[in-house]
């Protein structure tokens, strides 16, 4: 598959911003102990870019902007909530948080439309840029996958495909499946946000049969329960007009997820219906308020709503389920024929991530949050006239 074409400067930085985000999305060096990403900082030139082309916008898209104000209730409450709390979580993690709940909900809806429509544009272009991205990390990580079984040490390459910060870390990050078993996690470090981020890129794959296959036999090797509940909810989602292919395809993805529990995990039925969900419920249960519950902010973990739940209290939640459903929820307004193919399959990737997200949404972690901004903002971006061009 070759790609001719004439590279502008802003098709090479997008080009890097997507490698480096996506291919190589924890590659950097680290301050202070936080974790900088080559792709983080490629991806706030284009965003400073975009921000001095966002502030010459006449008219904002309709849909963009009825995103921006549902986004806005949740975005004040958290700020008021960080001035309530008397203490924090480690300043990288709070930065996170901050970035993931404020700052790129209003970039990508606000000010990123102009660099949106230009992808569209050119939309054949930066597919097979995504797609090449695709087989890299469905391959490396397979490859890696093996790798660690036969001679138990994990293939790490510093600054690249892992931060020096977590370098020599990969056997500590929750991958251990236990009797020489680890999680695949390609480029990413951990099992769960590769397996998290891969329903962003699966819907690109959606016409490309070997990129699809390698990519689905790497996210069923993430030995992740949330991923593969993702996968069948995925499939669900995308033939639910077609009930026979959704029962063939579901079926197919189902004896996979098993005969790898079985001969590979060596575990039986009652791993999947785990009722702690893997230790992520336990204690005594959800202390309930209307408000702000407790003074210490101790950031979000696994279970993205439960967590919002617990520190920000219900009216929290019911903001933050405002701003994270409300573009997938737009995109079907101005009905399915003004989206393209990529756009009509990753609202379906959005929709299964935040599905997942009540068991495991790595929700401030590099680059989850990127993906689902960047997604969300794509999926309600009008289609190219001759004026935008």
């Amino acid at each position: 598959m070759r790609i001719k074409t004439k590279y502008t400067i802003a098709k090479t930085i997008l080009v890097l911003a997507i490698v480096f985000n996506v291919a190589l999305p924890k590659g950097g060096v680290a301050i202070a102990n936080t974790p900088i990403t080559w792709g983080y900082i490629i991806i706030f030139l284009v965003i400073g870019y975009s921000l001095i082309k966002g502030l010459s916008i006449k008219k904002i898209n309709k849909l963009k902007a009825q995103a921006f104000i549902c986004i806005l209730p949740f975005i004040f409450y958290f700020i008021a909530y960080l001035f309530y709390v008397e203490e924090y979580p480690p300043i990288g993690y709070l930065f996170s948080a901050i970035l993931n709940f404020v700052i790129f909900p209003i970039i990508f809806l606000l000010f990123f439309d102009k660099t949106l429509k230009y992808i569209l544009k050119n939309n054949a272009f930066f597919s097979k840029i995504i797609l090449r991205c695709i087989l890299f990390l469905s391959l490396f990580g397979i490859f890696l996958f093996i790798y660690k079984i036969k001679t138990g040490v994990a293939f790490e390459i510093p600054y690249l495909t892992v931060n020096i910060k977590d370098y020599g870390l990969l056997n500590s990050k929750h991958n251990n499946r236990g009797n020489g078993i680890f999680k695949l996690v390609s480029t990413y470090a951990n099992g769960n946000i590769f397996g998290l981020c891969m329903f962003f890129l699966l819907p690109f794959a959606k016409n490309h049969k070997n990129h699809k296959i390698l990519l689905k036999i790497a996210m069923v090797l993430t030995l992740s329960r949330t991923v593969w509940a993702g996968l069948v909810i995925y499939e669900i989602i995308s033939y639910r007009k077609h009930i026979v292919k959704m029962l063939y395809i579901g079926l197919v993805v189902l004896l996979t997820i098993f005969l790898f529990m079985v001969f590979v995990l060596d575990r039986d039925i009652s791993y999947i219906f785990d009722p702690s969900l893997g230790g992520r419920l336990k204690g005594n249960g959800i202390a309930l308020s209307l408000f702000f519950n407790g003074k210490v902010f101790y950031g979000i973990s696994e279970m993205t709503y439960k967590d919002i739940l617990e520190q920000m209290g219900l009216i929290g939640l019911l903001f933050f389920v405002l701003q994270v459903f409300t573009p997938v929820i737009l995109s079907f307004q101005r009905g399915i024929e003004n989206l393209n193919e990529n756009q009509q399959q990753l609202r379906i990737g959005v929709l299964t991530y935040l599905i997942v997200a009540f068991i495991d949404g790595a929700y401030l972690y590099i680059p989850v949050c990127l993906f689902l901004w960047f997604s969300s903002s794509y999926i309600i971006t009008s289609k190219i006239t001759e004026d935008s061009k």
